[in-house]
């Protein structure tokens, strides 16, 4: 969104309302236009305020893949350290990653486990 507020033209910013329309039934009541609010805003400002939303959007997807590859991990029985940064990673997360990697956390080290992990190690 703020990508496309960026493309429009300044120009089309400071349009002067059309002739046909009718005047407020409000009378003098409705305020003058101000001076320091005529203009459009910073170009800059929506362009920096897209590069922040795609890199949150760019962090939260790869964190998600990141994710799905410590399950992947998990399943095969290899990565045991990697899982663990995962877990860590998760926890920041309120509510739901936190309870995955606590969860994970739990899991992992319980005797069977470790044994599991190494047991495919030795493989």
């Amino acid at each position: 969104m703020f990508a496309g507020m960026s493309l429009i033209p300044e120009s089309a910013w400071n349009q002067p309302p059309s002739a046909g329309t009718s005047p407020s039934p409000f009378g003098s009541m409705t305020p003058a236009p101000h001076a320091a609010n005529q203009g459009a805003p910073p170009l800059i400002f929506f362009r920096v305020m897209a590069g922040v939303f795609c890199g949150v959007v760019l962090v939260v997807w790869t964190l998600g893949a990141l994710t799905a590859y410590a399950g992947r991990c998990i399943q095969k029985r290899r990565s045991k350290l990697f899982v663990y940064v995962m877990a860590a990673l998760n926890c920041l997360f309120i509510p739901y990653r936190t309870l995955l990697g606590v969860f994970t956390f739990i899991v992992l080290s319980s005797v069977a486990a470790s044994q599991e992990f190494e047991l495919m190690s030795a493989r």
